[in-house]
């Protein structure tokens, strides 16, 4: 997690800065705005590995992401919203089945 002098200044004090990235995915690097938009080529590039997580006024924002990765969670999306059109005589079987009952 790269951080600096301003994240912290943006924080009334650090465990509210701790409690506000606890939603943060581990593996993720946090940038401000103004971080990201002077260093956007490295940052771009690490979003093809990870996520950036770009902060405004010391509050996560936006998520920056490979295209590959958001064609992913696209289709993730697209497949779970097919799932819920799925007709009540299949979910009747599917409970059945899923509490032994068949």
């Amino acid at each position: 997690m790269r951080l600096n002098y301003l994240d912290f200044a943006y924080s009334t004090h650090y465990m509210y800065f701790l409690t506000e990235f606890a939603m943060v995915p581990k593996d993720s690097v946090i940038a401000s705005a103004g971080e990201l938009v002077r260093e956007f080529s490295h940052y771009s590039d690490i979003a093809l590995a990870k996520p950036v997580v770009v902060t405004r006024n010391g509050r996560p924002r936006n998520v920056l992401i490979s295209v590959k990765e958001y064609e992913r969670l696209k289709e993730r999306d697209q497949m779970a919203f097919r799932a819920a059109d799925t007709p009540e005589r299949f979910l009747a079987d599917i409970e059945a089945l899923a509490s032994g009952k068949r």
